[in-house]
C-alpha cells in the first residue's frame, strides 16, 4: 500500500493520460488525443483539487463529481484546477465527461499507481467474499508550491462535499 500522507506533505508528482472537460461555451468536450496530467506543471502557478474516486458513473462517485461541476467555475475563476481521478480508463471518462457535461479533467489511473502513490486504496471484499483493492473517495487540496493543505476522507454527504472544499479554499486564499 502506499504512504499515508497528510496535510503538510509534499504532494507526489504524477504523469497520466486524461480527458479535458467541457470548456466554457463548448458544445462538446474536447477529443484531443494523447492529453498528459501532470501535478508538477501546477506548481508555481495554481491550486490543485485532487477529487480520487472509484468508478464513472456510480451512482455515489457521479453524485459527488456532478456536485464538484456546480462550482468548478468558482474554482476556475480563483485559479484552483479540479482533477478527478479513478482507474477507470481515458475512452470511459471521455464518455463520463459527456453524459454529464462535466467542465473539468479526469486523470485516467488505470494501473492504480497514482492511487496507491498517494495512499488512497484500500482492499475491501466484494459480493463474491474476495478482496478487491478499490479506490477510497478522498480529496486532497494541493497549493501552488506542492504541499498538501487538506485531506478529506470518509466523506459522507457527496453533495455538500464540493461546498466545504470551496469554503476551506476560500478561507485560505482570502477569496
Amino acid at each position: 500500500m502506499g504512504q499515508k500522507l497528510e496535510a503538510g506533505d509534499r504532494a507526489p508528482n504524477f504523469d497520466l493520460p486524461g480527458v479535458y472537460g467541457y470548456k466554457a461555451g463548448a458544445t462538446s468536450p474536447s477529443h484531443e488525443e494523447g492529453v498528459r496530467f501532470k501535478l508538477k506543471d501546477y506548481e508555481g502557478k495554481k491550486w490543485v483539487i485532487l477529487a480520487f474516486y472509484d468508478q464513472d458513473s456510480s451512482p455515489n462517485d457521479t453524485r459527488m463529481l456532478v456536485s464538484y461541476n456546480g462550482y468548478n467555475r468558482k474554482f476556475t475563476t480563483k485559479e484552483i484546477v479540479l482533477l478527478g481521478i479513478s482507474q477507470n480508463g481515458v475512452n470511459s471518462h471521455r464518455q463520463f465527461i459527456e453524459v454529464y457535461q462535466l467542465g473539468f479533467s479526469l486523470v485516467a489511473d488505470e494501473r492504480k499507481e497514482v492511487t496507491e502513490l498517494y495512499g488512497v486504496i484500500r482492499e475491501e471484499k466484494n459480493d463474491l467474499d474476495e478482496l478487491e483493492k478499490r479506490v477510497h473517495r478522498t480529496t486532497m487540496v494541493i497549493d501552488k508550491t506542492g504541499m498538501i493543505r487538506k485531506i478529506w476522507q470518509d466523506i459522507e454527504d457527496l453533495r455538500e462535499h464540493p461546498l466545504e472544499v470551496w469554503e476551506y479554499i476560500a478561507k485560505e486564499k482570502g477569496v
